[in-house]
């Protein structure tokens, strides 16, 4: 099917506006510019003349935009959203989880019972998740503003048709979910160094306990360093490229389980958290523990929805 200009235009247009307000939109401007299109043919003008003069006329669609939704109320405008929640659906998945695992090992490392081993770091959980999204939102918030000052600079007078962009398969993975995963792995290696110096547990020294079993630095720590690089390099390639191949599908399934396989052995073995947070050995040092197998299950469950994932996007064409 062939795009005319007007579909184009009509495009740009929408993609900067609320979604629920798009079909009424696109009905108002076809009608607009078919009318200007009939009025300029009946004076002697050719139809794709005619088309151009009243597209033209419209002018820049982002700032048609930006009338149509009322833009200016809004925190995050349309043209940012998808990435916005994009980022913030991947930094709830990377970070939640994790830091729930390690909340509930420490609170049952030091001594609580189930009841307040669970539920006080689920709060914590949440309020971490509620920094998150109040931080990104900042910081989305802060980019749409500059776009929005950017284009409002430029005015109108400098746009012509020829600047609409050509129609193009949606990109794979966004600008904004890049970011948010390097941001996270940066995070959770500064996370690997900071343990060894910052915990909730002190020995009789007063010198704080590793949260992480000190030995794993002789080779684990490193290879899942070396793997968080790797993934995050990866995910810059993937952007690059523009679309998920069957290749970096498949690099996308190594990676995951050269650090899924590994991790939910550490933690099935009990070699992963330091047993000396423990009051009593048999809390954290007893591979199979109800820890292990928590972890273990949340481990299996965010690897298999990615494998889910992956196989709905390959099969789709796209990947995120």
């Amino acid at each position: 099917m062939s795009t005319t200009l007007t579909d184009r235009y009509i495009a740009v247009t929408l993609h900067r506006v609320p979604g629920k307000q798009r079909p009424e939109i696109e009905r108002e401007l076809r009608a607009a510019i078919a009318d200007d299109v009939d009025a300029r043919v009946e004076l002697g003008e050719a139809p794709s003349a005619a088309e151009y003069a009243a597209v033209k006329e419209l002018g820049n669609p982002s700032l048609l935009a930006t009338r149509y939704s009322g833009r200016s109320g809004a925190l995050i405008g349309p043209q940012v959203y998808p990435s916005y929640i994009g980022t913030l659906r991947t930094l709830c998945w990377l970070v939640l989880p994790i830091l729930a695992v390690v909340l509930i090992t420490a609170a049952r490392a030091s001594g609580a019972n189930a009841w307040a081993s669970i539920f006080p770091p689920l709060g914590s959980v949440l309020t971490v998740a509620m920094y998150i999204v109040v931080v990104v939102t900042v910081l989305f918030a802060a980019v749409d503003r500059a776009g929005a000052t950017a284009t409002a600079a430029r005015g109108a007078d400098a746009w012509t048709p020829e600047l609409l962009p050509e129609p193009a398969a949606p990109q794979p993975t966004s600008v904004g979910e890049t970011i948010a995963k390097a941001v996270v792995g940066a995070a959770i290696i500064a996370a690997l160094f900071v343990q060894r110096s910052v915990s909730a547990v002190h020995d009789g020294s007063g010198a704080a306990v590793p949260i992480l079993t000190p030995a794993l630095w002789h080779f684990w720590l490193p290879y899942f360093i070396a793997l968080i690089v790797l993934a995050v390099a990866h995910v810059v390639v993937k952007l690059w490229l523009g679309r998920q191949t069957r290749m970096t599908a498949i690099v996308d399934v190594v990676i995951m389980y050269a650090g899924a396989i590994p991790l939910a052995v550490l933690f099935w073995q009990a070699r992963l958290v330091n047993p000396a947070l423990a009051n009593t050995p048999s809390t954290l040092g007893a591979p199979a523990s109800w820890i292990s197998w928590l972890a273990v299950l949340i481990i299996a469950l965010v690897t298999s929805g990615r494998l889910v994932l992956l196989w709905q996007l390959l099969t789709k064409g796209t990947d995120r």
